[in-house]
């Protein structure tokens, strides 16, 4: 067992109620000895470069928790390169919060939806999070990104959104379309013309910055088949003290805990992990172990007879929470790889 990745799910508790949210929002957050456990002894299986992500619901709910558990990281993984990230929605980040993520370094991704977001999540919070975008900036050890998503309802603000967050001098801009929503082929079209729109837009940027933040049209330097790490050099622990490979397996099978496939995934609460590590790592390792592209497939077509197999990621949690199954991938993700790519090819080859 070598991890890279460990990721301490705080709490199930949230303070927003977004729309598109596949999470069972509760009122769990992760005990402190649980977080003494667990480093105990996992420190012993990370690697000298390793990162420790803070996760939730909204993980600064447990800020008093998250502190403890920096503390407790960096005096157990005090002979290893530590790089702490957390997931967060920003509204609960002010000047103190900021400050201790600055001091550890922390990589934070902020979920904020741009001109959707008080359509879509907390009502009004839209210039709460624009402010907060602007302190953020101001602290350079705070290695910073957006990600936003999208319905095909607000599909037609992906463009002006973009906009409005490389204009804030934001460093990295994602943009997911929503998974649990049903993209048709009039919503994916207007997809492709968001896109279009940012085309020119973005190479006006990359000529003034020299950088291009929107993560549709940077190059990807990755080559081979994608293959997803879940249980094989990561794990997480949910606040109630369970083991999975990824922490979203662990968002899918919350109240799933009598199926077999809750079974076949968690590898059991963290004391008796510990005791027989041995013998439950490779046996629930092993199910995690063929979620690879040339293992999926759409309706009609496997993912191997396609040509651009290896410029396709699809994570197998979202073909779940659409419900299909893990290898089996639904259309419209599938369409929406296509035009991504294409708009990708189409700005490189026009401008750079």
């Amino acid at each position: 067992m070598n991890l890279s990745s460990f990721t301490l799910y705080m709490t199930d508790d949230c303070n927003f109620e977004c729309d598109y949210c596949y999470q069972k929002k509760g009122t769990t957050y992760m005990d402190t000895s649980t977080i003494e456990t667990g480093f105990a002894f996992f420190s012993q299986y990370l690697e000298k470069d390793c990162y420790i992500n803070f996760y939730g619901g909204e993980p600064l709910m447990a800020f008093d928790k998250i502190q403890h558990a920096v503390e407790i990281i960096k005096n157990k993984l005090n002979d290893k390169n530590v790089i702490f990230s957390i997931s967060t929605n920003g509204s609960l980040l002010n000047e103190q919060k900021l400050e201790f993520l600055n001091r550890n370094k922390f990589s934070l991704l902020l979920s904020f939806d741009g001109f959707a977001q008080n359509i879509q999540r907390k009502k009004g919070s839209y210039n709460h999070i624009v402010t907060i975008i602007k302190r953020l900036l101001k602290y350079p050890d705070i290695d910073f990104e957006i990600n936003s998503v999208f319905t095909p309802k607000t599909i037609g603000y992906l463009s002006k959104s973009v906009q409005l967050m490389a204009e804030l001098h934001v460093p990295e801009i994602n943009a997911t379309l929503s998974q649990t929503s049903s993209w048709n082929r009039l919503a994916l079209l207007q997809y492709k013309k968001e896109l279009q729109t940012l085309n020119n837009y973005m190479f006006s940027f990359y000529l003034q910055n020299g950088h291009i933040p929107f993560n549709k049209f940077r190059r990807d330097g990755r080559k081979g088949v994608f293959a997803c790490y879940a249980a094989k050099d990561r794990l997480a622990i949910t606040p109630d003290g369970k083991l999975w490979g990824c922490h979203l397996f662990a968002d899918y099978y919350n109240g799933k805990e009598t199926t077999k496939e809750y079974s076949k995934y968690c590898f059991g609460d963290l004391d008796s992990f510990i005791e027989n590590s041995e013998i439950v790592y490779p046996k629930i390792s092993a199910n995690y172990s063929d979620f690879r592209m040339d293992q999926f497939q759409t309706d009609d077509k496997r993912c191997v007879e396609c040509g651009e197999m290896d410029e396709c990621k699809v994570c197998p949690f979202d073909n779940l929470i659409h419900g299909f199954s893990f290898k089996k991938i639904p259309r419209w993700v599938c369409e929406e790889n296509k035009i991504t790519r294409e708009a990708r090819k189409i700005f490189w080859k026009e401008y750079v």
